[in-house]
């Protein structure tokens, strides 16, 4: 089972869940708004840097990872300049995941 963080741009997030929705990627924890400092403008939700992002947790199996990889590479190449990171952890379920699948 893979851990998925994503830390996107609130200005990507409506096209970001209408592609996780069409491929079945239904089931995620999201955090908003999160903000930060990373390789584009920051997103402090202030006066001065008034954006924020928004933190998407996923737990998943090997292929549904790599379809959300495919989504998250696909919004990289379409709009290079927004904010949008991804990172990728291997996890274990302890209770209330078992029906976890690829």
């Amino acid at each position: 089972m893979k851990r998925i963080e994503i830390m996107i741009s609130r200005a990507l997030d409506e096209e970001f869940i209408e592609l996780i929705e069409a491929n079945g990627l239904n089931h995620f924890t999201a955090i908003s708004p999160a903000m930060g400092k990373g390789f584009s403008s920051p997103k402090l939700g202030d006066e001065v840097w008034p954006q924020t992002n928004k933190l998407y947790i996923f737990y998943i199996g090997d292929k549904k990872a790599s379809d959300l990889a495919r989504i998250v590479m696909k919004l990289r190449t379409e709009f290079p300049s927004e904010g949008l990171g991804a990172f990728q952890t291997e996890s274990q379920c302890l209770a209330g995941c078992s029906e976890i699948t690829d």
